[in-house]
């Protein structure tokens, strides 16, 4: 089977989809990100990486610029997603749009993952892939009506590596880009004596210090969140990682520094994610010191929600498919 890994949280789906996959038996091979060195180290404990294609749209940059990339990718995905595999998994993002429509047109039956953020709206990759998809995985029941070929299997959170304990901080982390306006909120409140800040592309020396340990990565973020007493994130796959996955508090803080972000939608989706996860929600207009702190003590005093781990459904469902081959 093969694997689309496209960076950040698709990663994280891909990878505990494939966790699931190899536990039954299956053979998993990747295609990640070109230059993506984060998302081969997640996955080279579970199989080979057997090409890296393009990006041809980041988060931060108009639609049309995807427009005229596309054409340019997708040739490139043909030249390097090879052939022979009876199933093909697309992650999601631009990167899983190119690669996944290669794996297509080499033969395999497709799979598409719907994000985690999506409850509104489908996202570009579902939209564009639904058409040649044999499934699409859908992780919330509000995202059912995304495509006729949706099924519902919950959330997509993969094992649990790490043993869940309160080592005393407050973990901030924003994903591969960074929210430098909720690092500089947090590191001026009173919870910097215990900080620990993933900053991403952000420049992490301002932060570091005064009781502040701060980073661009860490392999291993999901032991900081195992570890933390509550966790400050984004509106992606972190969140519902904290909240449902390991039980942490959770404080749900929207980045409108991503262009992606400021459509109102996004915000509307943001909120639902976070009822959905027991999660309090961080509105832009509250990324003060006080504000971030305060988020953290209603966190502490909330219960997260508990979820079905999703990957489990799903790999049931792709490995039954070559049960029926051999029927």
């Amino acid at each position: 089977m093969l694997v689309i890994a496209s960076g950040g949280g698709h990663t994280g789906h891909a990878v505990a989809l494939a966790e699931r996959l190899v536990e039954l038996g299956a053979q998993v091979d990747f295609v990640v990100p070109r230059g993506d060195g984060w998302s081969e180290g997640q996955v080279s404990a579970l199989g080979r990486v057997v090409a890296r294609t393009p990006k041809f749209l980041d988060p931060g940059e108009g639609p049309w610029l995807g427009v005229l990339r596309a054409p340019s990718a997708l040739l490139r995905a043909l030249a390097e997603v090879p052939g022979g595999y009876d199933v093909a998994v697309a992650s999601g993002s631009s990167h899983s749009i190119a690669a996944g429509a290669a794996a297509r047109l080499k033969g395999a039956s497709l799979v598409t993952l719907e994000a985690t953020e999506r409850f509104l709206e489908p996202s570009r990759a579902v939209k564009v892939l639904s058409p040649i998809s044999r499934l699409v995985a859908l992780q919330w029941e509000e995202q059912r009506a995304f495509s006729r070929r949706g099924v519902v299997v919950g959330p997509l959170l993969g094992k649990v590596h790490y043993r869940v304990r309160d080592e005393g901080y407050v973990l901030v982390t924003a994903g591969s880009y960074g929210y430098r306006r909720l690092f500089d909120a947090a590191s001026s409140s009173a919870l910097r004596g215990r900080l620990v800040i993933q900053t991403g592309r952000v420049d992490p020396g301002p932060y570091r210090g005064a009781g502040v340990k701060a980073f661009s990565f860490d392999p291993n973020l999901e032991d900081l969140i195992a570890g933390a007493s509550a966790v400050v994130t984004h509106f992606g796959r972190t969140a519902v990682e904290a909240a449902c996955k390991y039980g942490k508090p959770t404080v749900l803080a929207p980045n409108t520094e991503w262009v992606w972000m400021r459509d109102p939608k996004r915000m509307r989706e943001a909120e639902m994610m976070a009822k959905r996860i027991g999660a309090v929600l961080l509105p832009p207009e509250d990324v003060t010191p006080d504000g971030v702190e305060r988020a953290v003590e209603e966190a502490i005093n909330r219960p997260p929600a508990s979820c079905e781990d999703g990957s489990i459904r799903l790999a049931q469902i792709i490995t039954s498919w070559a049960n029926e081959g051999r029927a």
